[in-house]
């Protein structure tokens, strides 16, 4: 072969090879990838062997120590050298940097860091970290820029525009600040007119008393005046400004009664105008602020003249607040005034319920009964049938709550199947035995590990409690999937914080990774989540593995979800307050799945979600100094505040268990105007016992969360006491011995 027909050879074959294959996914087999358990626990290891550590771990350890000056300095160290980890070091560099700069240890540090964060400015633009970032950057920066200003610093200026050109991802009052910084350097240039601008710029997105009297001070320097602008205006013109000009005179003068009538008055015959809008929400102020009975009564009468969807708001308002008698007259009125109304069945919703809290059964399975007939197959229909029963199961009809609960299980609603079931097994013992045996034994496989479940299983078995009898013993369990693009990183950086002690940070990674359908998986990737710290996670994994694959409903999968962290918190607390640690920490893992940062909807903190006033006022009681909301994250306070707040609970209702965690979730007020409503409650709280006749008041609870919250940490409560054991035998009162002090 000559060498251009080997040439011509080379170049056939070259252009007829398939080409090499492009790795776009990365498999990864958690036995192998997540073989070492990797996880450093900060929060109970002592100063010489965080020394020990590498320095990732060793920056979150001063982090979260609160060692500010450790932490400031070694910071740049590790953001120099965490490539893919710069963002979330990012973070706790400007943590640190703004805890000493409160302290006054960093004088001078504080343009370098800020400076050299905004030098990779990519970390805003992408990243998990980024808009968290982003705010803590923007807000110690505009600190520091404010300070700087206030010294005529003008490379303070270029920074301000750095800042407005990317003024898409600040907020109003950023933006504010940024044109404030610009009125005041043109004042002391003497540009006047610029600074107007600049000022006038900045009260459009936030008004301040300091931006008001700059203006008024350049306003003057040109022989002006500023023109007041009036925030509200009120015309009275016409009879309904007559009305509003009487009721105000009626109010100044304490005339309750005739103010009322009159602003009932002009809302049925202005409902569209401008003093209807002004004082649509008045009738209820009034009656608020009546402490008067008698008055009070007569309030209402005169409320109940109102139109129908007026009378619902308010009956609204007040169910919420637990005024359930006024409510309840409210609704009703509104209800007779329109019963065809689609507003209908919201009326008889609230007078319904506000009868059943009052004790007035037969009043409520009246408005019950209409109820289930007007919005048959609606949530609030099931709900109609559901609090029936239990009212007819409290008067001892037990066929017909039997009844009832039978109706709503056949709708197969999951909101109510299990408690439907339930107190359908406990109707039918009391005349029919087959008949409960076997609903029972259907409770049981369907809910195991529910409450209701596991008290079923206790009775049957002669009060000791076991695990279910389990067919698939050597499951094999699924241990790889696949990741694409941007998973890969995080999966990398996952692994990298969790081995250093960055829990929360570690976290945040987890939600980028593809969604574990195979339930088998779930379990395995479960186990190794918690060992990595991640027990929110493996708890909600866990939970859904059980949920969609019965056969792992086993122990050694379901204690996953059951972790002993923070042992030693837990048990210090337990021994000051005579509280067993399962409770705590059963009350734990419902509040948060152990997730130290978690913050509710309700700002509701840290690992036993203590909302602000709450923790404020526990940290009073305890001689303890806090920051909000930052301590509430710290398991070293959130367990011992949180626990000191159980022990109120306790104290204040009775020593009972079920009655304090439900004050711990619905407050202490709420729950006690509930109570004192009705004297069969009281005396369940008073009179403690296990029977399904001491416990029906969980399910009549007013809040369904507060329901289903009460029974879930009793279920963990059970499990706890259960994980690494074949059996537990159930006290009498099942709570019992979680107290130290004898249960009254």
């Amino acid at each position: 072969m000559t060498g251009l027909s080997f040439l011509m050879s080379v170049l056939l074959t070259s252009a007829t090879a398939a080409p090499a294959p492009v790795n776009v996914s990365r498999k990864v087999d958690l036995n192998r990838d997540l073989k070492v358990p990797g996880f450093v626990n900060l929060y109970e290891m002592d100063a010489k062997s965080v020394a020990k550590l590498p320095v990732l771990a060793q920056l979150k350890a001063h982090e979260i120590n609160g060692r500010w000056n450790e932490c400031l300095n070694l910071s740049s160290r590790v953001f120099a050298v965490q490539k893919e980890l710069k963002g979330w070091v990012g973070q706790t560099w400007l943590h640190c940097l703004d805890k000493t700069q409160q302290k006054k240890t960093s004088a001078g540090q504080e343009d370098r860091v800020l400076t050299a964060i905004a030098r990779q400015w990519h970390l805003f633009e992408e990243g998990p970290w980024s808009q968290d970032l982003w705010n803590i950057w923007v807000t110690q920066e505009l600190s520091y820029l404010n300070a700087e200003a206030g010294k005529k610093n003008r490379k303070v200026l270029s920074r301000v525009e750095r800042l407005l050109d990317n003024s898409g991802k600040l907020n109003r009052d950023q933006r504010s600040q940024c044109y404030q910084i610009l009125g005041d350097f043109s004042l002391n240039d003497n540009d006047y007119p610029q600074a107007q601008f600049f000022y006038e710029e900045a009260q459009s997105l936030k008004d301040s008393k300091y931006l008001t009297e700059k203006l008024e001070f350049l306003a003057k320097t040109r022989n002006q005046t500023v023109a007041a602008v009036p925030t509200a205006q009120i015309e009275a013109i016409g009879e309904d400004g007559k009305l509003e000009e009487r009721i105000r005179v009626s109010l100044k003068q304490n005339d309750l009664i005739p103010a009322l009538k009159d602003t009932v008055t002009l809302l049925n015959q202005y409902p569209g105008g401008r003093a209807a809008r002004r004082l649509k929400d008045k009738p209820l102020e009034i009656f608020n602020s009546i402490n008067d009975n008698a008055v009070a009564a007569k309030a209402l009468e005169e409320m109940g003249e109102a139109d129908a969807s007026r009378l619902l708001e308010w009956a609204q308002n007040l169910h919420r607040r637990g005024e359930w008698e006024s409510s309840m007259k409210l609704a009703e009125k509104s209800y007779e005034k329109n019963p065809q109304s689609p507003t209908a069945t919201s009326a008889l919703w609230v007078s319904s319920r506000s009868a059943h809290f009052l004790g007035l059964y037969d009043k409520a399975l009246d408005l019950y009964s209409k109820q289930i007939v007007i919005s048959n197959g609606t949530d609030e229909s099931s709900e109609a049938l559901f609090r029936s029963s239990l009212i007819y199961y409290r008067k001892q009809d037990f066929t017909t709550a039997a009844a009832l609960l039978e109706r709503l299980v056949q709708q197969g609603k999951d909101r109510y199947d299990l408690n439907a079931q339930y107190w359908l097994v406990r109707s039918l013992q009391t005349f029919s035995k087959e008949r409960a045996d076997k609903a029972a034994q259907e409770l049981m496989d369907k809910y195991p590990f529910s409450y209701y479940g596991m008290r079923l299983r206790a009775e049957s078995q002669g009060g000791k409690l076991t695990w279910p009898d389990v067919t698939a013993k050597d499951l094999k369990l699924n241990s790889s999937f696949w990741l694409v693009g941007s998973q890969k990183k995080s999966w990398d950086r996952f692994v990298a914080l969790s081995a250093a002690g960055w829990v929360g940070e570690a976290q945040t990674e987890l939600s980028d990774l593809p969604p574990m359908k195979d339930p088998t998986l779930q379990v395995l990737f479960a186990e190794k989540l918690a060992q990595r710290g991640q027990y929110f996670s493996a708890i909600r994994m866990v939970n859904d593995a059980m949920e969609n694959d019965p056969r792992l409903r086993q122990q050694q999968f379901l204690k996953t979800g059951y972790p002993e962290i923070f042992s030693n918190f837990y048990q210090k607390e337990s021994d000051r307050y005579g509280i067993d640690a399962i409770l705590l920490r059963s009350l734990t893992r419902q509040e948060s799945g152990f997730n130290m940062k978690a913050v509710s909807t309700s700002n509701a903190l840290g690992l036993m979600q203590m909302i602000p006033p709450t923790a404020q006022d526990t940290a009073k009681r305890l001689g303890m100094k806090i920051e909000i909301p930052e301590d509430m994250f710290r398991p070293e306070i959130n367990i011992p505040m949180g626990s000191f707040y159980v022990s109120q609970m306790l104290d204040q209702f009775s020593q009972n268990v079920p009655f304090a965690l439900a004050a711990y979730n619905a407050g202490p007020y709420r729950l006690k105007k509930w109570v004192n409503a009705r004297p069969e409650v009281s005396s369940a709280m008073t009179e403690p016992g296990s029977s399904p006749e001491a416990e029906v008041w969980v399910d009549e609870l007013p809040w369904n969360e507060t329901s289903f919250y009460v029974k879930a940490i009793l279920r963990n409560t059970l499990l706890y006491r259960m994980v690494g054991k074949e059996s537990y035998v159930v006290p009498p009162i099942l709570w019992q011995d979680l107290l130290t002090k004898k249960a009254k």
